[in-house]
């Protein structure tokens, strides 16, 4: 059996016998995923409006808190997903990660905001046409194919969600562009933040441990590629700032069997950040 799998952003179809579908690449298979259950839609006014008060609100530093105190700045809820691009790899692959179910109706709208505070890029605008589970991807218009037009300083990816009711969330991250690095002071202000991870055995638990600036007592989602960990499987001490812990043993899908690298994303307030994770089993 032959399908023909829609292309985000392109009239043309990709055809995946079955029997590739394990040596399918992620994109590929974010795009398989997409078929029949995604449909082109216009941009909302609302979500327009959002993204320019997304950019007029920030500055070169501290970009994610100049964002957070903008009262003007809309939508103000994390987006029931993350952003995930793979700055390690010259593709440039971006996804939307649901960690949540996504009504039918809803529209995931995506946009660029360049450093210059003044524009903001509306790539591509899509409509769920049935009820989308946590762990759905949607494969997002990569920065690779945006040609070599970039501003130097701190560029934005925005995500705005909108369901059938009407209510708007957001999720961003924000990458340097054109040369441009992050100082000391950038990094501060970069939250949540990853600095390191590790892994180890205690009890009955694989643990995952994820070191970096995270806010305290606040939702955290965490995602391993389009694998979503359980709220139940996250254990963060009361007002701790600089650590996440994981059990991967708790976590459905993941194979603590196998030696495999995962983009790992931590999301708080709406903003994410993505790191490389390859993970080891462990003797226990």
């Amino acid at each position: 059996m032959i399908r023909s799998v829609w292309l985000a952003g392109a009239a043309a179809c990709l055809m995946l016998m079955p029997a590739m579908a394990e040596r399918a690449t992620r994109a590929e298979r974010a795009q398989a995923q997409m078929a029949g259950k995604v449909v082109k839609a216009k941009f909302t006014e609302s979500a327009r409006a959002a993204a320019r008060s997304f950019a007029q609100a920030r500055s070169k530093r501290g970009l994610r808190q100049a964002v957070a105190g903008e009262k003007g700045a809309q939508p103000q809820a994390m987006a029931p997903g993350v952003v995930q691009i793979n700055m390690f790899d010259t593709g440039r692959e971006a996804f939307f990660v649901l960690t949540e179910t996504l009504p039918k109706g809803s529209r995931v709208q995506f946009f660029i905001l360049p450093p210059d505070q003044e524009q903001e890029w509306a790539l591509e605008s899509l409509e769920a046409d049935e009820d989308l589970k946590p762990g759905f991807s949607f494969y997002l218009p990569g920065i690779k194919t945006l040609g070599d037009f970039w501003q130097t300083g701190l560029t934005t990816y925005l995500v705005i969600v909108q369901t059938p009711n009407g209510k708007e969330s957001f999720s961003a991250t924000d990458f340097a562009a054109k040369g441009y690095f992050r100082d000391i002071v950038d990094v501060d202000y970069m939250v949540p933040g990853i600095n390191s991870w590790r892994q180890f055995w205690s009890g009955s638990g694989h643990w995952l441990e994820i070191s970096g600036r995270f806010l305290a007592n606040t939702k955290t989602y965490v995602v391993l590629e389009d694998i979503v960990v359980p709220q139940d499987a996250i254990w963060r001490a009361p007002g701790n700032t600089d650590t996440i812990m994981v059990n991967l043993a708790a976590v459905p899908n993941f194979d603590i069997d196998l030696m495999k690298g995962y983009l790992l994303t931590v999301a708080q307030d709406g903003w994410t950040d993505t790191v490389q994770f390859r993970f080891t089993p462990l003797r226990k």
